[in-house]
């Protein structure tokens, strides 16, 4: 069993190496290429990409088993008829120096000058740089794309597009993607997938006051009112008793990440939206195509949020936007309690009224993902289209 130890110990140290090497002297030659693997891969097949054999890639990344996941590192020989060099190619941009390449890229202005023969610091916009760089090359599988890869493994949509030299976010089965390598994580050769946070609930009891209504329990701790009488086997006709617990779900929804800055966070309505936005909130919303902004409150609404514009002000401000009152859906990003989240509003006023003074007479509806029309309970493709425009997806 030691012996066994120390040669798996062994391996893992030569591939280590190996892929240290590669990284700390890109301007050296090289014949192995770091792979991450997507799913549906076998050892065989990368192989048959590589021009090498299985065997040959458990030798080099120190494997024991040819059990294979998505998401590991694997060390691959690279055809004898690739470039011996591990850079990418980078077409110069106005505004570049060596110094910020080198810094984007990971590596130093010596290596990209010796790598492109270059006398001096001196670089023109149009012209193409072999920039020395730490990657990963990804092949593409079936769903994949720009924003889910780059969600999963850590970099940037920009980041994988600058890398593969790619203008355009459409992929095909099979492309060659580069990844540039997570910063401080060059060493570990089967590092775990990012593990995907979800939303979570917990529970906590609520002693019933004098006066307490469901409905005034379930706005002040920002849930459904059908949910606190679900989880209490209770109804709309149910009367409360004085010091009666009730069970109230506190409601945890994570921070998403976005393909940018200027999008806003991709959330479900029924396990995630409606509990980051419930009944009584005030948010801002901000039209996603001008920029104009306003600030609304959720006062009702269960399949969608229906809410009212906090002030006349607030009012001029969205007609502005929509022309007047309308029915068709614009994408809205929506700022509560520091998130931004992906949104789609029209601005017709109709039914319940709850603020007075804001010369809007009804509410207007809010979706985010999956919402529902009162109409039929059905999802809305305009408004779910302006809810992904907002997300960048």
């Amino acid at each position: 069993m030691q012996n066994r130890f120390t040669r798996r110990a062994a391996a893992l140290a030569v591939a280590v190496l190996t892929a240290f090497a590669l990284i700390k002297m890109p301007a050296a030659a090289s014949d192995s290429v770091r792979y991450r693997v997507a799913a549906g891969d076998t050892l065989w097949k990368i192989a048959q990409t590589y021009a090498t054999t299985a065997a040959e890639i458990m030798r080099l990344s120190g494997l024991v088993s040819d059990a294979i996941e998505p998401g590991m590192i694997l060390i691959v020989s690279r055809p004898a008829a690739q470039e011996d060099k591990l850079y990418i190619e980078y077409m110069i941009k106005k505004g570049d120096t060596l110094g910020r390449l080198a810094e984007t890229f990971g590596t130093e202005i010596a290596y990209i000058k010796r790598l492109n023969g270059l006398e001096n610091d001196t670089i023109y916009a149009g012209a193409t740089l072999k920039i020395p760089a730490d990657y990963v090359e990804y092949k593409v599988a079936a769903g994949d794309t720009l924003y889910a890869l780059g969600k999963k493994y850590g970099v940037t949509v920009e980041d994988i597009m600058r890398y593969s030299g790619i203008t355009s976010d459409a992929l095909r089965i099979g492309q060659t993607l580069v990844f540039p390598a997570v910063p401080e994580s060059p060493l570990p050769l089967f590092p775990e997938p990012p593990k995907a946070t979800a939303p979570s609930v917990a529970y906590i009891t609520y002693i019933v006051q004098r006066g307490d209504t469901i409905w005034d329990i379930s706005v002040r701790y920002g849930i459904p009112m059908q949910e606190l009488l679900s989880d209490n086997g209770l109804n709309t006709e149910s009367v409360l008793n004085l010091g009666q617990g009730l069970r109230v779900a506190v409601h945890t929804v994570p921070v998403k990440a976005t393909p940018g800055a200027k999008y806003g966070e991709y959330l479900d309505w029924w396990t995630e939206a409606q509990y980051v936005v419930p009944i009584g909130k005030t948010v801002k919303l901000t039209d996603f195509d001008t920029g104009v902004s306003f600030a609304i409150r959720r006062t009702v609404g269960a399949g969608h949020a229906d809410c009212e514009p906090l002030t006349a002000a607030d009012t001029a401000a969205a007609k502005s936007v929509f022309g007047g009152f309308s029915w068709t859906p614009r994408a809205m990003l929506c700022e509560v309690d520091g998130r931004k989240l992906a949104a789609s509003m029209t601005f017709y006023p109709h039914d319940i009224q709850s603020v007075t003074t804001n010369n809007f007479a009804g509410h207007f509806d809010l979706y985010f993902s999956n919402c529902i029309r009162h109409a039929d309970g059905l999802p809305d493709p305009a408004h779910e289209s302006m809810v992904k425009k907002a997300a960048g997806v």
